[in-house]
C-alpha cells in the first residue's frame, strides 16, 4: 500500500516537474511574439463590441475579424508610419534652421534680432581669444546630423521590425476576434477552479486591460492639454498642433511628450528667450512628466479595486522586465496573483468550517 502511494506521489512529481519544464520551453518559444500576441489581446477586448456588431450586419465572424482589422491599421498603423517616414525630413529641416541662425549674414539676415545680438557678442568674445566659435558650431552640428541622418537606416530597419510585429498583431487579432468564444471557453476548462471563480478571474483580467488602456488614453490627454497650455501661454506658434502630438507620442511607450517640449524648450534657450525656455523645461519636467506616474496608478486603482501603490510598482517592474508590454502584463499579472490568492482564501475558510461541522 505504501508502495504504491509512494509510487503515485513520484509519478505525480514526474508530471509536475515534466509540465514546469514544457512551460517554460512554450514560453521560450512565444516570447519573440509576446509583444504582438499582448497588444492583439488587448485590441481584442477593446474592440470586440465592434467586432459583435460588424458580425450582426455581414453575418460572417471572419469578414467580421476582417474589417474589424481594417479599423485597426486606420487607427494605429497610419499615424505611426506618418512619424517614422517624416523622421529624415525633419533632421535635415531642423539643421537647415540651426545653420541660419548660426550664420545669418549668409542667410538675408533673416530670424529673430535677439538671436543675432547674443550670437554676434558670444561669437565676437569667442574671436577675442582666437576661438572661431561659428565654424567650430557648425562643423560639430553637421557631424550631429551626419550621425542622426546615419541612424536612419537603423531606424528603418526597427521600422520594418515594427511593421512586422504590427503585422502578427492584426495577424493574431483577427483569430482571436473569429474564434475568441472557443478560446476562452478552452482556457476556462484548463482552470482549476469552480465556474463562478473562473468567470471572476477573467471579469478581472478584463476589467484591468480596459482600465490600463483607459489610464493610458487619460494620461495622454492630460499631458497633451497641459503641454499644449504651455505652449499657448509662452506664446509658441501652433500650441494646438503640438498639444495633439504630444498626447499622441505620449501613447507610444518607448516614445513620449518629451520628443516635443525638451527640442522647444532648447531652441527658445537658443533663441535668447531664457525665462521662456526655463519654464518649458521645468513646467515639462513637472508637469508633464509625472502625470503620467501619478495619474495612470490611481485610474486603474480605482477601476479595479487594486492598492494604487501596487499598480504603481507593477507598471514600472513590467516596463522594466517586459518592456512596453509591461504596461499591460504587469498590473495583469498583479491581479491575477491577488485573485488566486483570493481565491484560496475562500476555500481554506470553507475547509476549515466544514472540518468544524
Amino acid at each position: 500500500m505504501d508502495r504504491g502511494r509512494w509510487g503515485s506521489y513520484i509519478t505525480v512529481a514526474l508530471l509536475l516537474a515534466g509540465g514546469i519544464l514544457i512551460a517554460y520551453l512554450c514560453f521560450r518559444v512565444f516570447q519573440p511574439f509576446l509583444g504582438p500576441i499582448v497588444w492583439a489581446t488587448v485590441l481584442a477586448v477593446l474592440l470586440h463590441p465592434w467586432y459583435e456588431r460588424a458580425a450582426q450586419v455581414v453575418r460572417s465572424r471572419s469578414a467580421a475579424a476582417v474589417l474589424v482589422c481594417i479599423l485597426a491599421t486606420l487607427i494605429l498603423g497610419v499615424p505611426l508610419f506618418y512619424l517614422i517616414s517624416s523622421l529624415p525630413g525633419e533632421i535635415k529641416e531642423a539643421y537647415a534652421k540651426v545653420n541660419a541662425a548660426l550664420h545669418p549674414s549668409e542667410n538675408g539676415g533673416g530670424g529673430d534680432p535677439r538671436v543675432g545680438n547674443a550670437w554676434h557678442r558670444m561669437a565676437d568674445l569667442a574671436a577675442r581669444a582666437g576661438y572661431d566659435l561659428p565654424s567650430v558650431l557648425s562643423d560639430r552640428l553637421k557631424r550631429a546630423a551626419a550621425q542622426l541622418l546615419a541612424l536612419t537606416p537603423r531606424i528603418i530597419g526597427e521600422a520594418v521590425e515594427y511593421v512586422a510585429n504590427f503585422v502578427l498583431t492584426l495577424l493574431a487579432l483577427f483569430f482571436f476576434l473569429r474564434d475568441g468564444e472557443r478560446l476562452t471557453h478552452w482556457l476556462r476548462g484548463l482552470v482549476p477552479l469552480d465556474e463562478g471563480q473562473t468567470q471572476e478571474l477573467f471579469s478581472k483580467i478584463r476589467d484591468v486591460i480596459r482600465a490600463t488602456v483607459a489610464g493610458g488614453l487619460a494620461v495622454a490627454l492630460a499631458q497633451g492639454l497641459i503641454g499644449g497650455i504651455l505652449f499657448l501661454a509662452l506664446g509658441i506658434p501652433a500650441a494646438l498642433l503640438w498639444g495633439v502630438l504630444m498626447g499622441t507620442l505620449s501613447l507610444v511607450p518607448p516614445l513620449g511628450a518629451w520628443i516635443i517640449w525638451i527640442p522647444a524648450g532648447a531652441i527658445l534657450l537658443w533663441q535668447g528667450s531664457i525665462a521662456k525656455g526655463l519654464v518649458l523645461l521645468a513646467g515639462g519636467a513637472v508637469a508633464i512628466s509625472t502625470v503620467d506616474n501619478i495619474l495612470r496608478p490611481l485610474i486603474i486603482g480605482q477601476r479595479t479595486q487594486l492598492p494604487t501603490l501596487l499598480i504603481f510598482f507593477s507598471l514600472l517592474g513590467g516596463i522594466q522586465f517586459f518592456g512596453p508590454v509591461g504596461l499591460i502584463v504587469g498590473p495583469v499579472l498583479v491581479a491575477l496573483l491577488i485573485g488566486i490568492l483570493e481565491f484560496t482564501r475562500e476555500r481554506v475558510q470553507r475547509q476549515t468550517k466544514a472540518d468544524a461541522c
